[in-house]
């Protein structure tokens, strides 16, 4: 079955191993989370072997579903749901956002380096990107990085902050961050067929409509009368 529910937008962190990616994803996800964006993350596993299950997970219930053929498995618990699946090995990361994570505001991808999608390279230090500049890669990261390598701009990958505002930026979502809590009901219709929104699409929406019908703010003059 096919969602109609409008994808959130993705951005690719790329790089060589050890190259400090995981450590910045995260950091850049505490920051967007704190600025009050649901995000989620894609994490590709480069290795052709099947992905090993930690011992913990052997032999039990959700694991044997799986081994007996079911496409997933779901374990739902107090502390959340953990979900297996033996049917995304061959899907894209946009393919894979629409089908698990949607209803999100942006998605965050860790590797899948020849996805067509914008991108960001992490960089350790002393070595030379993987990449090459253009196509879709917005720019570098290193740790201690300023300035133009390549004809890219660089960042510091010790700063996620700035970083993630960069992501913000490139995303057309700077200074729009959604405020935390349910997503407001805003539908919107082409050519008379309602289409699905997510959650920061229709917050966002919701905000400017609320600012062109709001009354207009009293001027100076008006406030030193009151």
């Amino acid at each position: 079955m096919t969602s109609s529910m409008a994808s959130p937008p993705l951005l690719g962190f790329v790089g060589a191993s050890n190259s400090g990616k995981t450590t910045l994803v995260a950091a850049v996800v505490a920051e967007l989370c704190r600025r009050g964006l649901a995000l989620g993350v894609l994490k590709h596993h480069g290795h052709p072997e099947p992905l090993p299950l930690p011992a913990a997970e052997q032999g039990k219930d959700t694991t044997r579903h799986l081994m007996a053929g079911a496409r997933r498995a779901a374990l739902v618990h107090a502390g959340g749901v953990r979900l297996l699946t033996s049917d995304g090995g061959n899907l894209t990361p946009a393919e894979l956002t629409q089908l698990y994570m949607a209803d999100l505001d942006l998605v965050l991808v860790e590797g899948f380096k020849s996805a067509a999608l914008d991108k960001i390279e992490v960089v350790a230090p002393g070595k030379e990107p993987l990449l090459p500049a253009g196509g879709r890669l917005l720019a570098l990261a290193r740790r201690g990085g300023t300035g133009v390598e390549a004809g890219l701009p660089v960042l510091d990958a010790g700063q996620p902050a700035a970083v993630a505002g960069f992501v913000l930026e490139h995303l057309g979502l700077a200074g729009a961050a959604p405020q935390a809590g349910a997503a407001p009901r805003v539908s919107l219709r082409v050519d008379g067929q309602e289409l699905d929104l997510n959650p920061f699409v229709a917050r966002l929406l919701e905000q400017t409509l609320r600012g062109l019908v709001a009354p207009p703010l009293p001027s100076l003059d008006e406030i030193a009368g009151l």
